[in-house]
């Protein structure tokens, strides 16, 4: 009886790959079957998120008091609220950036699609020359997927990767399993073995192409949109065997190819087979360069006038020199904009000040807020500036004891937000920009802005070496710039306010067309004193020795006249172009963010470091109580892979693994110091799971020297 029940039993296991053994088995109640789950309709589903969305709004925000706990809930609340509020307005500007960075190129890439033949012995094929930076081809290719999707109905665009192509099978598995997937919000799947065929319900492999064909037929559709995103990273005999295979398909599906090209078409189609090439034929299209996009993504992201949070030059500088340094997409620049308003929200409890709703932020500003603000540098180098440069005692007594009063100052929405020296800080850019004797680009000229502030010492000896032409010319591009502004900015013309400023260039435009007129009608040349053309090299022979001077030549009335007017220009911009160091006024440390450590160790990580600190210090990153104890030394409540590191770090190139086994029972064992160890089972489990994982992550692998021994290995 007892070996029918053994027979029994082996025969029950036969059909298992491998007999998985859970340690917890006993203390968990597993079910046998799973639930099954029931189809909801878009009107369920939409009724459950909105559901999900009350309860979330009604539970405990992410962000945690601050003040030691002493920060109140609604304050936290508040902080959230503002930074989402903050990062929605920053993100859609962002969007709109993005969009028509691109607009050009999506839409001559969708004319040539849908002006593709629909009978052709060749597949149309789009060149996009994307440039070098490959890190920023994923946003133009799924916004080119977006404009086309209405050409490729029912199908979808299928956008393949050099890493998800190993093969010829695998690349036809991708192309068929992308192209026939239904909408997200649509919970059926398409089961392409039940796709009728003409010889009825026919099952299809999954890299078999009629498939493709048999799931387009039921809609009377046959055009298939593909994009290659990083063409030359493709094996070339790969591409030429896929090209030879599509066209194959032509008379029964219409592919259309889109190639994303780092270098050129030329080096793109000598890699093909001739047999392969000779089916292609398409057009070239220029993707607008990242750099040009980082200029228009700085100004809606960091620059523009709408913007809650300001960067300070240090983290700029650092973001700036990642992105032309390292290959880093846009989509990487604007996760460390977001990751800098999180940190600054997140962790500084004065951000809250950037609230819109006064009311609310009068309710929830505590005490602690205000000793706060009392202990900020801007706040001391105010009061320092008040008592020694103004001697005004009472402002700084008022500031330091009375609450009320430092209040009323903070409520003032230049301290809040300094929208006046903002404002004025942008506006000299604008002016900076229509000038034109620059040659730094704007991102430059803005970090060096709110560095140092604007003047215009700089450019004074260009402007006084201006020609006649060259005066109407700046002028004109000045009183244009106050007329209109700049929309990238956010910031509308200033004209009513700088009226007389206006009024005075037209009055210099006036004055020097007409002393051109003058010139013009005796015959001269109208220049000024600074000019190259008023000076004249003089020669004097003194005791046999040639002797050159530089001196100025006579000038006529109206060269005097004009170099009268160049002095006004000089000093009406002069005037205009005028701001000092914005960020640092009063109160600047709620609104400027300037630190770049956690971005740095978040987008630029150091793996070996961090991994080494989570395994000897998992409390850090864990956050239990049961690890706080430890200290960095081992401890028999560590995690198995940390105590494993340990005795790691202890032993030597080589490692007998009884020797760590033993080791590791001593600390965790029913005999160990603490008690409540575990049995021999169960431990055993534990050390080889995190022999595993410390394999998994590099640190050790097996000795070819000893069977039973395994080996360091280091992290370059």
């Amino acid at each position: 009886m007892a070996d029918e029940e053994d027979n029994n039993v082996s025969t029950e296991l036969d059909h298992q790959a491998a007999f998985i053994f859970n340690p917890y088995e006993d203390n968990e109640q597993q079910d046998a079957r799973p639930a099954k789950r029931r189809k909801l309709s878009k009107k369920d589903t939409s009724a459950k998120n909105q559901g999900k969305e009350s309860v979330k709004s009604s539970s405990t925000g992410t962000f945690v008091p601050l003040f030691n706990g002493a920060e109140s809930q609604r304050s936290a609340a508040l902080r959230e609220a503002t930074f989402h509020s903050a990062w929605s307005g920053v993100e859609a500007r962002i969007q709109h950036t993005l969009r028509e960075a691109n607009r050009n190129t999506l839409d001559e890439v969708s004319a040539f699609v849908r002006s593709a033949p629909s009978q052709s012995d060749k597949i149309p094929a789009a060149y996009i020359i994307t440039g070098p930076n490959t890190a920023s081809q994923q946003l133009l290719f799924d916004q080119l997927a977006d404009s086309l999707q209405d050409i490729a109905k029912p199908a979808k665009v299928v956008s393949i990767r050099s890493a998800e192509a190993p093969n010829l099978k695998a690349t036809l598995k991708k192309i068929i399993r992308d192209a026939t997937s239904r909408a997200l919000d649509d919970e059926d799947e398409l089961d392409i073995g039940g796709v009728s065929g003409h010889d009825g319900d026919r099952k299809y492999l999954d890299y078999d192409l009629d498939a493709l064909h048999a799931f387009l037929k039921l809609s009377g559709s046959t055009r298939v949109v593909v994009a290659f995103q990083d063409t030359e990273a493709f094996d070339s005999a790969l591409l030429s065997d896929l090209l030879l295979l599509l066209h194959s398909w032509q008379d029964r599906l219409r592919f259309t190819l889109l190639f994303g090209i780092a270098t050129s078409v030329e080096l793109f189609q000598a890699r093909l087979l001739k047999s392969a090439a000779q089916y292609l034929y398409g057009g070239q299209f220029d993707v607008v360069q990242a750099s040009s996009v980082l200029e228009s993504i700085f100004k809606a992201g960091v620059a523009h006038a709408g913007c809650a949070v300001r960067l300070g030059p240090r983290l700029l500088r650092a973001l700036v020199e990642r992105q032309r340094e390292q290959v880093v997409g846009i989509q990487g620049f604007v996760s460390s904009l977001k990751y800098a308003y999180m940190c600054h929200f997140y962790a500084n409890p004065l951000s809250v000040l950037l609230a819109e709703d006064e009311e609310e932020l009068r309710e929830v500003l505590q005490p602690e807020h205000l000793e706060a603000i009392r202990m900020l540098y801007s706040f001391r180098n105010n009061v320092d500036f008040m008592l020694e440069e103004l001697e005004d005692v009472e402002y700084a007594r008022r500031m330091i004891e009375d609450d009320r009063y430092l209040t009323k100052e903070i409520f003032k929405d230049d301290n809040r937000f300094a929208t006046k020296d903002l404002g004025t800080l942008l506006k000299c850019l604008i002016l900076l920009k229509s000038i034109g004797l620059s040659k730094r680009s704007f991102v430059e000229e803005y970090i060096a802005a709110i560095t140092s502030g604007v003047d215009l010492d700089a450019y004074r000896s260009s402007i006084r070496q201006l020609d006649p032409d060259g005066v109407v010319s700046l002028a004109t591009r000045v009183i244009d710039a106050i007329n209109d502004g700049d929309p990238e900015l956010g910031v509308e013309g200033w004209s009513s306010e700088a009226a007389e400023t206006v009024h005075e260039l037209e009055k210099i435009i006036l004055k020097v067309k007409s002393l051109l007129q003058k010139c013009k009608d005796n015959g001269t040349v109208l220049r000024s004193k600074h000019s190259a053309q008023s000076r004249v090299l003089r020669t004097t022979v003194v005791a046999q020795k040639v002797q050159l001077s530089q001196d100025s030549a006579q000038l006529t009335e109206e060269d005097r006249a004009f170099t009268g007017l160049l002095k006004n220009l000089e000093n009406l911009l002069g005037a205009e172009l005028s701001v000092g160091g914005v960020f640092r006024r009063l109160f600047s440390e709620a609104w400027v963010y300037d630190s770049k450590s956690p971005d740095r160790d978040v987008f630029v990580p150091r793996p070996g470091t961090t991994v080494e600190r989570a395994l000897v210090r998992p409390h850090d990153y864990l956050a239990c109580e049961c690890c706080g104890s430890a200290d960095g030394a081992a401890a028999a409540t560590l995690p198995a892979t940390s105590i494993l590191y340990h005795l790691y770090m202890e032993a030597g190139a080589l490692i007998n693994v009884a020797d760590l086994w033993s080791a590791y029972y001593a600390l965790v064992g029913e005999d160990n110091e603490e008690g409540g160890g575990l049995d021999e089972r169960e431990a055993l489990v534990r050390f080889y799971q995190g022999l595993a994982e410390l394999k998994t992550m590099g640190f050790v692998k097996q000795s070819k020297k000893k069977a039973d021994h395994i080996a360091k290995l280091k992290w370059l």
